[in-house]
């Protein structure tokens, strides 16, 4: 039998309920909040954008004492907390989370728009409120909870946890080639819901600022510019866009029938034409002056690899061309195999 209903509430019912001391956000079984300033900001910058947060659990029960109702919050105390704290003018949104209201505290919101205060309130939270639930019922509602959470990988990981210019950069890029992702079948839509795009887009900006690294060193990088970024990310995107057009230029249908699709592979695809144009720092040099502008020579050098990839009897192949195909099957993300492969196909881009 049914026991919660589902119904939303406005954030000003949540202040008043606060206000008047029917608002309990520290039952014994809740978490204590531990949010971070950063996570604060990125959810009322959520919120500001209209967007939609996960659902709060409510119990509501009769104090007799007082005889009031009291909504007691079984699950999502922290997001209430923060938007509470807000609303209080507990913190400011951060600039690099919006650059509109970032820096500006609730009271001081009108300063620029008359009515996001009143649309911050108004902003409707979709709630659970559980029904007629003994302490032993709400126990296990919380930890059925928490049982169905899908363990996070480690790229979800980082971005629950990091909320600074690199991670908005690398979710920026991430989403605005949704589609090319999916459509070269480079990452399926799945491995996009559990973020393998983000991931992919944050190594390669790694390589691209700092140059290549291997994998395992993403999480140090998300920590390391966590409080400051130094680099121009409008900048970055634009060379991204530029560099993801000249990979459509040399494949306009077929990226996604070619063994660059693979991710391992289409990395170093990516990080050898960001160097013929831009440089990468530990890539040799001597491929700075390819010419770009003749895709067929390009283009040729490329299927020259897929061959060498597809071909059968390897006795026929080089050393060199061994030791790449070696590197390709592998798929290793260690830092000097993914040299050695942006190298080789930036010599027979060259060639």
């Amino acid at each position: 039998m049914k026991n919660f209903d589902s119904r939303t509430y406005s954030i000003n019912d949540f202040v008043e309920w606060q206000a008047n001391d029917q608002l309990e956000l520290s039952p014994r079984y809740q978490r204590k909040a531990v949010w971070s300033e950063g996570a604060k900001s990125y959810l009322l910058d959520t919120i500001i954008r209209g967007k939609p947060i996960p659902k709060v659990f409510i119990r509501q029960k009769i104090n007799p004492r007082t005889k009031k109702s009291v909504r007691e919050v079984v699950d999502g105390q922290q997001r209430l907390r923060a938007i509470l704290s807000f609303v209080k003018d507990g913190f400011v949104i951060s600039k690099r989370h919006n650059k509109q209201y970032g820096g500006l505290f609730f009271s001081q919101l009108d300063t620029v728009d008359p009515d996001i205060a009143s649309n911050i309130l108004n902003y409707e939270i979709s709630v659970d409120l559980l029904v007629n639930m003994d302490d032993v019922e709400i126990l296990d509602v919380f930890s059925r909870l928490n049982s169905y959470a899908i363990t996070l990988n480690e790229q979800e990981k980082l971005n629950a946890n990091h909320f600074g210019d690199f991670k908005i950069l690398t979710d920026r890029i991430a989403f605005n080639y949704n589609n090319f992702w999916i459509q070269n079948r480079i990452v399926t839509e799945q491995q996009v819901l559990r973020m393998n795009d983000a991931q992919l887009v944050a190594d390669i900006l790694i390589a691209i600022t700092d140059g290549v690294r291997e994998k395992k060193q993403i999480s140090k990088y998300y920590t390391r510019y966590e409080e400051s970024f130094p680099f121009d990310a409008d900048e970055l995107a634009s060379r991204f866009d530029e560099c993801i057009q000249l990979i459509s230029c040399l494949f306009p249908e077929t990226l996604k029938n070619t063994e660059f699709r693979r991710v391992h592979l289409f990395y170093s695809l990516f990080v050898s034409v960001y160097h013929i144009k831009y440089g990468v720092k530990n890539l040799n040099e001597l491929y700075r002056s390819v010419n770009m502008g003749n895709l067929d020579r390009l283009r040729n050098g490329l299927e020259k690899i897929e061959e060498i990839i597809r071909e059968e009897d390897k006795t026929v192949l080089t050393k060199e061309q061994l030791t790449f195909l070696t590197d390709c099957q592998r798929a290793t993300t260690d830092a000097a195999v993914r040299i050695r492969r942006s190298s080789y196909i930036l010599k027979m881009m060259s060639e």
